[in-house]
């Protein structure tokens, strides 16, 4: 069977996209009517640390992360490559907490001349940018700037920005937030196919520092450019990674060393009929591995006679976090369970 030749194209700028924060096209092997891609394996996704976190991320963790995924999206766009879904789920986290763009299911070269018609049925609609949302099939990268910004958001709130439950709630979230968009504030707007299907409400825009409350000024100000009605007035990959918040940002990968770590100070006459009695007959080993590991390994005993959990914050998969662990015995056995994956690795 012969491949359509816009597949062969993407297949081929994939081969020659080489940067840390995009996923590597090893190989591919087509049989009979199937493509198989060969792909690097990543343990962790962005959708899952951030279900998994009780408290949002620092804004220095969320700054490194954001970086990653924007210098990602500047070397697919300067391949000419539109990823079309950009969301937490498709960016992928090693153990050493290295984020790289993947699933380039719905990716698609760029087409040399603007007036090419696209698929508008692209993006999760949560990261759908606005003029998805009116129908256009006439887009650029200015859609994957707008879910980028929508994950940065999250980032630091820890759930969406806007959750619709439906296109046209999705259009009207983002009516609510950014104010009712018009042909003068957004030039183009009445040629989009559903622009006139659909009678908008008279909105004013939020300031986007109440949804984002303990967010720095430069942060704020970033989104409020990615987060524009009128695609044109976003700025570029490039363009984004020099802004100021960028700059601020660590360029290294969000690793924290052995000292930094996240504690959990347990009180010491909870944990041994804690950690024995647990439920799950799987936990027991990992129990009696608590009460005695050394100093220096990822759970030890400090000498100030309180056992202190210390947990990474990109954890194997099946554990979670903790930042508080109740000094009871019913709070220890929920959380045993939520470190049993690490346990095994010690």
């Amino acid at each position: 069977r012969v491949l359509p030749p816009t597949v062969v194209r993407e297949l081929s700028a994939l081969r020659h996209i080489a940067h840390a924060n995009v996923m590597t096209l090893l190989d591919y092997h087509v049989r009979s009517s199937s493509l198989v891609l060969v792909l690097p394996y990543l343990p962790h996704n962005l959708g899952e640390l951030l279900s998994r976190m009780d408290m949002p991320l620092l804004e220095a963790h969320a700054q490194r992360l954001a970086r990653m995924l924007i210098a990602g999206l500047a070397a697919l766009h300067a391949g000419r490559l539109l990823h079309r879904d950009i969301k937490p789920t498709n960016l992928l986290l090693s153990h050493e907490g290295v984020l790289k763009i993947a699933d380039m299911g719905q990716a698609r070269l760029r087409p040399a001349h603007e007036d090419a018609s696209l698929s508008h049925a692209v993006a999760t609609r949560w990261y759908r940018a606005p003029e998805l949302l009116f129908g256009s099939r006439r887009y650029g990268y200015e859609v994957d700037i707008w879910a980028a910004g929508c994950v940065i958001a999250q980032l630091i709130n820890s759930t969406p920005l806007m959750a619709g439950d439906s296109d046209i709630d999705q259009l009207f979230r983002v009516i609510t937030l950014l104010g009712t968009p018009t042909p003068q504030s957004w030039r183009g707007l009445d040629s989009l196919p559903d622009y006139h299907k659909l009678e908008l409400p008279a909105c004013s825009a939020i300031p986007l520092q109440r949804c984002l409350p303990h967010s720095s000024t430069a942060l704020v100000r970033l989104l409020a450019h990615m987060l524009r009605w009128d695609p044109k007035q976003r700025p570029s990959a490039a363009e984004a990674l020099r802004c100021e918040w960028m700059l601020l940002a660590s360029s290294q990968p969000l690793h924290l060393p052995p000292h930094d770590v996240i504690r959990a100070p347990v009180a010491e006459d909870a944990m041994p009929d804690a950690l024995v009695r647990g439920r799950d007959q799987q936990v027991r080993p990992a129990a009696a591995a608590l009460a005695t590991i050394p100093p220096g390994r990822p759970v030890s005993v400090n000498s100030g006679g309180r056992q202190t959990a210390r947990l990474p914050l990109f954890p194997a998969k099946g554990c979670s976090a903790v930042t508080a662990l109740p000094g009871t015995a019913a709070a220890v056995r929920r959380e045993l369970h939520r470190a049993r994956a690490l346990m095994r690795g010690l």
